[in-house]
């Protein structure tokens, strides 16, 4: 989480300087002012997803997640096979 949030900011940072003072320079094929714009963007989009709150469920098998697609309780059932043993 700390990566991407230096990551956004820095983004963010060297975004606004080519927009701001970097505007008509041109390096390579582009110009600095979109070239900025984009890099602002990005940033905002790598602070959004470092800083949103995440529900991480256990991960599961493939099974696991048939059954969820299917419906079918299987941890459930496997408790009621034990019991009954």
């Amino acid at each position: 989480m700390a990566f991407k949030l230096v990551l956004g900011l820095a983004l963010i940072g060297g975004g606004t300087v080519l927009a701001l003072l970097f505007r008509d320079a041109e390096v390579l094929w582009f110009r600095g002012g979109p070239l900025g714009l984009v890099l602002i963007f990005l940033g905002v989009i790598d602070l959004f997803e470092a800083l949103r709150p995440r529900r991480r469920s256990k991960p599961r098998g493939i099974l696991g997640e048939l059954a969820d697609d299917l419906g079918v309780d299987s941890r459930r059932d496997r408790r009621q096979d034990d019991r009954s043993r």
